[in-house]
């Protein structure tokens, strides 16, 4: 499971400690969003919203704790872009992303 807290967790210059348990919770964020502009058939907000959430995957991946964890950061990253694919070998439910994020947003809000 993520841990809570990163030994070292980065500052976005506002006094927000940008945790992995933050930065997965907003990345769960962009992902309903590439996910709705999808469904609305928008595909100008979809590719900004994955480009917002390739930013978080690549801020994430470089926390110390998330080290060992890269291969399937990778993984999710290629899930995502297949949101947008007209034709992808990597194929996911936006539901069960959905779903995959839901922990996340779910403890961000009780650790407050």
């Amino acid at each position: 499971m993520w841990d809570v807290m990163c030994p070292r967790p980065t500052s976005n210059g506002m006094n927000t400690a940008r945790t992995s348990l933050f930065l997965m919770a907003n990345l769960g964020a962009e992902v309903s969003r590439i996910i709705s502009a999808q469904e609305r058939g928008d595909k100008d907000s979809a590719r900004v919203a994955l480009f917002r959430a390739e930013n978080i995957l690549n801020e994430v991946m470089h926390l110390p704790d998330m080290k060992p964890r890269v291969q399937e950061l990778e993984a999710l990253t290629e899930a995502l872009r297949s949101l947008i694919a007209p034709v992808s070998s990597h194929t996911i439910s936006p539901a069960h992303l959905k779903s995959y994020f839901m922990p996340f947003a779910v403890r961000l809000m009780a650790s407050k």
